[in-house]
Order: C-alpha cells, then structure tokens, then sequence
C-alpha cells in the first residue's frame, strides 16, 4: 500500500466520526440562583398564562463521535426574555423583563438520547462594546459522566449572526454549522406562529476516543 493510498485511508476513516460541538464561555448571566423547577418547560408560568414574544419547540440528540447516543446526559438551558433581557441580577440591558419569565429550564435526555424544550425565542441585546449586538441564542450546559459541555446556539437566518464577533470566530475555525440550529416543520399542537428547531450536541466518550484512536 502507498503513502497515498494510507492517506487516503485515514481520511476515508475519520469521515465516520462526528466533531465536537465548539465550546464557549459560560457568560456572565448564568443563574446566580436556579429559578423554581420547572423541567424542560421554559413558557411555563406561575399564574399559568402564556408568556410574551414568538413561541420555541428545540429539541436534539446528545450522542459521541461515533454518532452513539448518550442517555442520561442533563441539559441545562438558559437565554434572555423577547425584550432581550436576562433574569439576572447583573444585567444592565434598560429593556423591560418580563416578570414571570424565568430563562432556565433541565431537561434529561432518555435512552434516545433525545432532549426537547418549549420556550419563547429571546430578543437581540447591546453588549458593553459599542456598536455590537448579539443575535438571538440559546446557552445550553451539558453534563455527562464523563465530560461537560458549556456552548451557544444560533437561530438560522438571522441577519446579526453575520456581525456577531462570537459567531465570526466559529467561522475562522469552520464550525459554525456546528453551533447554529436547523429548523423543522411544524408538528401538531404547535402555535402556526412558532418556531420549531433541531439541535444536536456532540461530546466525547471513552467509547468514541478509543475508537477515534485506533482509527
């Protein structure tokens, strides 16, 4: 066999494994305090009315390199209100907060691997930087048994990704197709005027690594 004819090989072999999700910082407007349970149901009130701004059904799988799902993982959600506000202390966006939005939700994923959650689509916001916007997002945390994933996700279509200064470097690295969600038709039950979204995470296992390994 030729030094081509390997590399060939090689090549033709790690087609086969999935790439990680890109990692990001966890931000500053974690929960200081995790809100009320309220599982994987982010429109989910108090007073039980429905909350404000465009309805969001996202939903993905959890699974390894190798495209195994992973079961048991805990996906923890968090993203500002439609005004673009976040229920944090810390917060300096002037915009109104939606008093009974609580931005945080826990999901499990099952022996599917599958996690899904309902919300409400958040808002661009300012940052401290002048002139910078970000676009609308999700932060999600994952945490497996063996390793934990703090990343964003980005909605399609949306005409600030192009100016996000967090997105543009996904786009140096050519992995922003890994941090931007896919839409989905809507299913039965759904408001028409909602969003219906899919988004897959991708971590490392034991399984996968040895497997990337002994490629």
């Amino acid at each position: 066999m030729t030094d081509s004819d390997i590399q060939k090989r090689k090549l033709e072999t790690e087609k086969k494994f999935l790439l990680r999700t890109p990692s990001e910082e966890i931000g500053p407007m974690y929960p200081v305090h995790r809100p009320e349970a309220r599982g994987s149901d982010l429109a989910l009130t108090k007073t039980g009315k429905r909350l404000a701004g465009q309805p969001l059904y996202i939903r993905g799988t959890v699974m390894d390199l190798t495209g195994q799902i992973i079961a048991g993982a805990e996906v923890e959600l968090w993203h500002a209100d439609p005004h673009g506000r976040y229920p944090h202390p810390s917060d300096l966006n002037p915009a109104a907060l939606d008093p009974d939005f609580t931005g945080h939700g826990v999901a499990v994923t099952g022996t599917d691997g599958v996690f899904s959650f309902r919300s409400t689509k958040p808002a661009a916001y300012p940052t401290s930087t002048p002139g910078w916007w970000r676009p609308p997002h999700l932060h999600f945390q994952v945490t497996t048994q063996w390793d934990r994933l703090v990343t964003q996700m980005y909605f399609p279509d949306e005409e600030l990704n192009e100016k996000d200064e967090l997105l543009a470097r996904h786009r140096r690295l050519n992995q922003a197709d890994r941090v931007q969600a896919r839409a989905l038709p809507l299913e039965v039950g759904m408001e028409l005027d909602a969003l219906h979204l899919v988004f897959n995470i991708v971590l490392p296992t034991p399984h996968s690594i040895s497997a990337f390994k002994a490629r």
